[in-house]
């Protein structure tokens, strides 16, 4: 699947709700394909792996009906290095833009598991202007995160999830970590957050499948762990990763691609996000 799209629609509740079910009914009616539904009280967000184009019309459709509405659409063609954005309103593409970016270097990752293939700690991160910013996951709880500083003294932010906004906060001096829940939390720049969600797309289709996914995507990785004798949590790794890529360590398995200069990220994570009390 080479292109990733997220559609954003926000504005009054009860008209939420009634673009919904206009909208679904307009992406069956042209068989888009399979999407995900991550809809909050606030704002409804789908998302699209495609092979093809972006599914306007369905939205563009919808939105002639609810003029209120804002329609957001974020898309990233990672072959091609290529990003986009377009907001909708009235039926009408009010902006559309596209940009090409050079490609960065590779991702960090650290991966670890239990010997049974429970997910210990999982992350995937990468230097963007002055900050490391990434996506980390267990089997019951992920987030996105960004690291300022050093080693020493540092600011870890994480979200609540994959919502866009950081809502806890570790500041790390020496040997002490002092941890917030933001009161007040903090939107993510839309810049941002378009790099977090790239990040965690390709992690995700490199290392991950989860239950909660069609179970026509899934079942060849269904099949796979009840042969393996894995149990099916909320976040799995994919078997080939658990059977062919992950190395025994500490009584289970691991990969890292971290060096001596940024082996402290994925320790920092599972000093502090990890913890269980917070």
């Amino acid at each position: 699947m080479n292109l990733t799209v997220t559609v954003t629609v926000k504005g009054d509740p009860e008209l939420l709700r009634e673009y919904r079910s206009r909208v679904n009914e307009l992406l069956d009616e042209e068989d888009t394909g399979s999407y995900r539904e991550l809809h909050s009280d606030k704002q409804l967000e789908y998302r699209f792996k495609l092979r093809g184009g972006i599914p306007f019309p369905p939205f563009v459709e919808a939105s002639q009906a609810f003029p209120d509405l804002t329609v957001e659409v974020d898309w990233t063609e990672a072959n091609e290095g290529r990003n986009g954005r377009a907001i909708i309103q009235n039926g009408a593409l009010r902006e559309q833009a596209a940009q090409t970016q050079a490609p960065g270097g590779p991702a960090l990752q650290d991966v670890r598991a239990e010997a049974d293939g429970r997910v210990r700690l999982a992350l995937s991160c990468e230097r963007w202007r002055e900050f490391w910013h990434g996506y980390v996951i267990t089997p019951d709880q992920h987030a996105f995160f960004r690291i300022a500083g050093a080693p020493g003294a540092c600011e870890l932010s994480a979200s609540d999830g994959v919502e866009a906004e950081w809502a806890e906060r570790w500041r790390v001096s020496s040997d002490e970590a002092a941890y917030s829940e933001l009161a007040q939390r903090e939107p993510i720049a839309k810049d941002e957050l378009r790099e977090l969600d790239r990040i965690t797309e390709g992690f995700s289709r490199e290392w991950l499948w989860f239950n909660e996914s069609p179970p026509e995507e899934t079942a060849v990785e269904r099949q796979r762990f009840e042969a393996y004798g894995y149990p099916v949590r909320a976040a799995n790794l994919r078997s080939e990763k658990l059977r062919k890529v992950l190395r025994p360590e500490d009584g289970g398995l691991a990969l890292g691609s971290f060096g001596e200069d940024t082996r402290w990220i994925p320790e920092l994570l599972a000093r502090c996000w990890l913890r269980p009390e917070k």
